[in-house]
């Protein structure tokens, strides 16, 4: 047998441990990233010391000399003996007749050796405790919106946000974009410019409520009015503009979509730029206007249309490409927000990246029953979104709202990236915005106030505005 001595097992061990670590922070990462429970991210938990507790016989068991020797008393037979601390062997083959007498020479020497695996111990569960508790920490942070784990690199302080973008009171806006801070004039001309509004929810998606028990507001009556207040506002700069719905009617999401590829095509049908012939643009019509026509969300009524499954499909994907190179049209879906701890106010912006909806998709593979049924394709992951232009737009619209309504700066994170499906299946540049929070009584009452849509539509119309500037 080869002689293992203690450094190899140590060291054999230092891989184990560290291989297990990165993949349960990953795991921790990922699952935060959904919003699980805590039972599960408990249950991570203890599945990690509990394989930390197993380890720990090897640990007490190391030696800085040779673990595992030939036992000179019993070497006829050619057993090995399992050196335990305080040199008590314990023999796997050797009849318990057969052990050896115990060597009181070196009682001496092994106590002084015998603590080493209880240190190695001490230390390896002081590791995993303050592994455990930094995993914590992010998941109860993440929750609370303070950090976003999708984007951990990124600045999740309110105040650095409003440092990027200040306007004056002349008018004037110093944004600060990749080649350095420039001096944008807000002149309220957005001529050129097709901006599509998305007012979340209606009919019988009423989105959040308050109060929770009792309703009285519907999310959706508010995003209506602000969607409202924004296209005047757009329009009075110039701008053109269409909105998903008009009134408190069910508008399902991939109708929302399928209205919204359409729009394009006729854009780039106008400007010269559609890459379909007639008959290829006529069938992309018809599959577009079959999930209109259907209004369902769901993989069994259809209503998906060329949008369903995961990645990008070939129309889909044909469209995407259209759209990437309309750079003056613009998606904007209105929302408001809501907490059941109350303890979240002010603005927030979601956009998507690649990354953001590659990691969601895999995620609900695992957990979406959807995902699982046979006409629900899955496909390769799919790149090419045009993430930089969706950020640099949700950071806008956060300053300049902000800017207008310093009250809703936000305690959460302000932007984040995530995978929402009005923003995910078209090539269109565009966020969502989170208004406020419904939930939050300061929030609300100012919801309610006259004047406060008008100052959050001439925040989005100066943040386009901004935005064009930068491009």
């Amino acid at each position: 047998m080869p002689e293992i001595n203690g450094q190899t097992i140590l060291y054999e061990y230092i891989v184990i441990f560290s291989s297990f670590s990165k993949e349960c922070c990953r795991v921790i990462v990922a699952e935060s990233a959904e919003y699980v429970n805590t039972f599960r991210l408990f249950s991570l938990d203890v599945c990690f010391v509990t394989c930390l507790l197993l380890f720990s016989p090897i640990l007490k068991t190391i030696k800085r000399e040779e673990r595992w020797s030939p036992n000179p008393s019993s070497n006829m037979n050619g057993n090995y003996y399992y050196t335990m601390p305080d040199n008590f062997y314990t023999e796997f083959d050797t009849p318990n007749e057969n052990r050896p007498a115990k060597d009181t020479s070196t009682k001496k020497k092994e106590t002084k050796k015998k603590g080493v695996g209880y240190r190695m111990l001490i230390f390896c569960l002081v590791v995993s405790i303050v592994l455990l508790a930094c995993g914590g920490t992010a998941y109860f942070l993440h929750r609370k919106g303070v950090i976003d784990l999708q984007n951990p690199f990124s600045s999740s302080s309110s105040s650095s946000r409003k440092e990027r973008t200040k306007i004056s009171n002349n008018g004037n806006v110093k944004a600060l974009t990749p080649g350095g801070e420039m001096t944008v004039p807000v002149q309220g001309d957005l001529t050129g410019y097709t901006v599509i509004l998305d007012p979340g929810h209606g009919g019988r998606d009423t989105g959040c409520v308050f109060p929770f028990n009792n309703p009285k507001y519907d999310e959706c009556d508010f995003n209506l009015k602000i969607a409202k207040q924004v296209k005047e506002e757009l329009q009075s700069r110039g701008a053109v503009v269409y909105m998903t719905r008009t009134d408190n009617e069910w508008v399902s999401l991939y109708n929302r979509i399928a209205q919204t590829h359409l729009i394009c095509m006729d854009i780039a049908k106008e400007q010269g730029v559609l890459p379909f012939s007639s008959e290829r643009e006529a069938e992309l019509r018809m599959l577009l206007q079959e999930s209109i026509d259907i209004n369902e969300d769901s993989v069994a009524s259809g209503g998906m249309g060329i949008m369903v499954g995961s990645g990008v499909g070939e129309d889909l994907q044909e469209l995407m490409e259209m759209e990437y190179k309309l750079e003056k049209v613009l998606f904007l879906s209105i929302h408001l927000n809501s907490s059941e701890s109350r303890t979240l106010h002010g603005t927030q912006i979601y956009y998507v990246t690649d990354d953001s909806i590659i990691e969601s998709e895999h995620n609900q593979m695992r957990t979406n029953s959807e995902f699982q049924r046979s006409d629900f394709p899955i496909r390769d992951e799919y790149y090419g979104r045009n993430s930089d232009k969706n950020y640099a737009l949700s950071e806008c619209l956060y300053n300049c709202i902000v800017n207008e309504i310093p009250q809703f700066e936000t305690n959460a994170h302000p932007i984040l990236a995530d995978n929402y499906a009005v923003l995910r299946e078209h090539g269109l540049t565009g966020a969502l915005v989170e208004v406020a929070f419904l939930s939050d009584d300061n929030d609300r009452e100012r919801l309610l106030k006259d004047g406060t849509n008008a100052s959050v539509a001439k925040g989005i119309a100066d943040a386009i505005e901004i935005y064009s500037a930068q491009q």
